[in-house]
């Protein structure tokens, strides 16, 4: 009886044993999901501001938006044509 006393008694440890580990499994699960769940949230945010900086980048870069900046801020002109020089590999420099 006593060899089957300590046969119930490690079955009984490694029952508990094994309890405890079934736990700590379900916790280190239900601890990654919560994680998994806030890293896919935070991609739908980051997806959706990538989404408006794409929309804005394209508005800003607008050729009337860069034209009307060019004039109007920085004071630029197209060039009259005697002001300007053609350069080309066969061409020489002409000078105005």
């Amino acid at each position: 009886m006593n060899r089957l006393g300590l046969v119930v008694l490690v079955l009984a440890g490694l029952v508990v044993a094994s309890a405890i580990a079934v736990v700590e499994t379900k916790h280190q699960s239900r601890s990654l999901f919560v994680k998994l769940e806030a890293l896919r949230s935070e991609r739908d945010e980051l997806n959706t501001d990538w989404s408006r900086l794409r929309l804005e980048q394209g508005a800003l870069a607008t050729h009337s938006r860069v034209d009307r900046i060019a004039r109007d801020d920085l004071s630029l002109r197209v060039p009259d044509p005697d002001d300007t020089t053609v350069l080309g590999a066969d061409a020489q420099e002409s000078s105005p």
